[in-house]
C-alpha cells in the first residue's frame, strides 16, 4: 500500500467571547476526536479519503481564520501508515 495518512489537531481559541467561542467548538468537534477539558481535537485522516481530507483540513483552517483556532497538521508517512493498518 503506498498511501500516507495526516494527524490534524485544533486547539480552541479561548480568548473569544462565549457566544464565539461555542460556534468555533461546534465547526471542530465533528471533525476529530473533541476533548472538552482541553478544548481540542485530534484525528488521523487517511489519504485514501483524499476528498474527506481536503473537507476537513478546509474547515479547520476556516475556523482558524474566522475564530483564531490554532490547526497543525502532521503527515504520517507512507511506511508508517502502512504499519500501522497491517497491526491493527
Amino acid at each position: 500500500m503506498d498511501t500516507f495518512s495526516v494527524v490534524v489537531a485544533a486547539c480552541s481559541n479561548r480568548d473569544l467571547k462565549p457566544v464565539e467561542f461555542d460556534r468555533q467548538a461546534a465547526v471542530i468537534r465533528p471533525l476529530m476526536n473533541w476533548d472538552p477539558a482541553a478544548a481540542a481535537g485530534r484525528a488521523r485522516l487517511s489519504a485514501s479519503h483524499a476528498e474527506h481530507v481536503s473537507s476537513v483540513v478546509n474547515t479547520l483552517f476556516e475556523a482558524a481564520r474566522v475564530y483564531g483556532t490554532v490547526v497543525t497538521v502532521q503527515l504520517v508517512p507512507a511506511e508508517r501508515a502502512d504499519k500501522a493498518a497491517a497491526s491493527g
